[in-house]
């Protein structure tokens, strides 16, 4: 028995469900007669058709039920008609969502088959476009509230998307909020559809409410931050216009702080003479920290690195961070301090402190290094900072000791735009400095090192299965000779942070004894295919090259080249690094043929 049925278009929405009911009901004559369903369900084809275009076939295809569910049988004939009903319900939303208001829906269904074959054909009718707009405010508001399409987003004359003229109501609401008035709402909305001309007509009708104020402002659930230090983060003032946008940004620079658990502003559900009370709620978290660092090079040796934080050391967010790491060549205790939003906001007063020993092939260092400076945030992305530096260093090559006492202006300027500290998949990063040093104690030297490292990440697909990553270094001192410039302060290359495969700073001049005397230029390049072999579990094969040059601008020739293969466990904090590198062009006597690096995130 074979059952067709029109919809007819003015009455389309609300005959659907009744008339698939209706149509379908000799499906359960078998049930009403008391056979039961093949225990495996009731097998069925279907089949949609129409003129469609590909964004309508996709959008329908990708939601119906009786498409996407075929593997699924339906346990009897009534959940077979459900299955039809609410797809014939989908497409006529779908259709209403693109436009498409005066759309015609036919279906056909043989359960004399088997298994049963239904057809659907889908008439899409002309595409409506927005003929008119209209705002309409209850009360009396400012002339700079949207009134009408291009003030929501829209175009006159466009399609009439079903998406886009609630996103366009959503921006009224929207403009509320940010507007002083936090209890507006859009009362209504009328859609009026001209099926013969294909066009849609909208009033929407909207009730801004009272003009609102900012009120007092508490703050609850302080422990040992200091209340007027956040009082200064958050950016608005009592009696000025509400915007939801402010408290909205003062949550996420409280959150940022790293002193909270949770921040949560609260407001009444009126205001009080026209202002609105805000209340900030807080729940800080541990402001210390204590950890531990391994790391293992096959030329240096074991690493080990214990470092402890402080991050609100006197109620106001100062950070104090010492830090202490070792391996056989080189030893160091550092001492950093930071104190936020120092003059300004997006500023930071910044005291660090570094004492270092090195006793290397290269040269025997005991130096002491200060920097006191400013830095500031120009955006999300970009920093900058400045400030004096001051280095004394005692510094023996060759059996030959000197002793330096540096003054410096350092500058810098760093960009991140990478999605992950520990293991970026997308982005970019940049951290160059400059520094002119003249001596005001020891040996005279007069000098300018500059230092810039930059980072590529791309993945090519879309999920992070593989990711390309590309390093590369620029280094130039100019100003005194090579001599004259400390050993400590020269540049170097190679190990495992450098161009891994050779040792450690063995890349470029070399003295007789094949000991590293460094250079006034260097330049690197690094190159990796980060693959996921599992969610945990990745390869990585990587080529690195590298240079040190005795001019102070890179020569750009006999570079020094390794290949090798790494291996990445992820973990929640960050992925384990294992490393092996050989040299491509290896040099007799002086190069390994392999090294080994094991140590916590990517090698860049």
């Amino acid at each position: 028995m074979n059952a067709t049925s029109t919809i007819p278009p003015s009455m389309k929405r609300l005959r659907i469900l009744a008339l698939a009911l209706m149509i379908l009901s000799p499906l359960g004559v078998a049930a009403q007669n008391g056979e039961e369903p093949a225990p495996e369900g009731v097998p069925y084809t279907a089949e949609i058709s129409g003129d469609l275009s590909n964004r309508l076939r996709s959008l329908i295809d990708e939601s119906s039920a009786l498409l996407t569910q075929q593997d699924r049988l339906p346990g009897s004939e009534a959940a077979l008609r459900r299955r039809l009903a609410d797809d014939l319900d989908r497409i006529a939303r779908i259709l209403r969502s693109e436009g498409y208001y005066n759309h015609n829906i036919e279906y056909e269904v043989d359960d004399e088959e088997h298994p049963v074959q239904i057809h659907i054909t889908v008439e899409r009718g002309p595409a409506f476009h927005l003929a008119d707009y209209e705002i309409v405010y209850t009360d009396e508001v400012p002339a700079s509230a949207p009134r009408d399409a291009t003030a929501v987003g829209l175009t006159l004359g466009e399609r009439a998307r079903a998406a886009e003229l609630r996103a366009a109501e959503e921006r009224i609401a929207q403009w509320l909020q940010e507007s002083g008035y936090p209890f507006g709402r859009v009362a209504s909305t009328r859609y009026l559809a001209d099926m013969d001309e294909a066009e849609i007509r909208a009033e929407v009708r909207v009730v801004p409410g009272e003009a609102t104020r900012f009120g007092p402002l508490s703050i609850v659930g302080l422990e040992t931050v200091r209340e007027d230090y956040l009082r200064r983060i958050i950016d608005w003032h009592e009696g000025s216009l509400y915007d939801q946008r402010l408290t909205e940004e003062a949550r996420q620079k409280l959150s940022k702080t790293g002193l909270f658990e949770s921040v949560v502003t609260n407001m009444p559900d009126s205001s009080e003479d026209g202002e609105l009370p805000v209340e900030v709620q807080v729940a800080e978290r541990p402001h210390r920290t204590i950890g531990a660092g391994v790391s293992f090079a096959t030329d240096d040796g074991p690493g080990l690195e214990v470092f402890w934080e402080h991050r609100n050391l006197f109620g106001a967010a100062e950070q104090l961070s010492l830090r202490a790491q070792g391996t056989q060549e080189q030893q160091s205790v550092t001492a950093d301090f930071r104190k936020p939003n120092y003059l300004r906001l997006d500023q930071s007063l910044l005291f660090e402190n570094e004492l270092r020993h090195e006793d290397s092939d290269a040269f025997e260092e005991y130096t002491s290094s200060h920097f006191l400076g400013l830095e500031r945030k120009l955006n999300e992305r970009w920093t900058v900072r400045a400030g004096p530096s001051l280095l004394i260093t005692r510094v023996t090559e060759d059996e030959d000791t000197s002793y330096f006492g540096l003054l410096g202006f350092t500058g810098g300027v760093t960009y991140d735009g990478s999605d992950d500290l520990l293991n970026p998949t997308s982005g970019a990063r940049l951290d160059a400095t400059l520094t002119p040093y003249v001596s005001v104690v020891g040996e005279s030297a007069k000098f300018i090192r500059g230092d810039a490292t930059g980072s590529l990440y791309y993945s090519p697909l879309e999920s992070d299965r593989v990711v390309l990553a590309a390093r590369g270094r620029f280094g130039s001192l100019a100003g005194s000779s090579r001599g004259d410039i400390p050993a400590n302060l020269r540049f170097y290359a190679g190990g495992g942070g450098s161009v891994r495969g050779y040792a450690f700073r063995s890349v470029g001049p070399l003295d007789d004894d094949d000991d590293p005397i460094g250079g006034r230029s260097v330049v690197e390049l690094g190159l990796e295919a980060r693959i996921k072999v599992t969610d945990t579990i990745g390869i990585v094969p990587f080529l690195d090259a590298g240079q040190v040059y005795e001019t102070p601008w890179p020569q750009g020739e006999n570079l020094q080249y390794a290949a090798g293969l790494g291996l990445r466990y992820y973990t929640a904090f960050g992925p384990l690094r294992v490393d092996v590198a050989t040299p491509l062009n290896r040099r007799k006597g002086i190069d390994r043929i392999y090294q080994f690096y094991i140590s916590i995130g990517q090698a860049f």
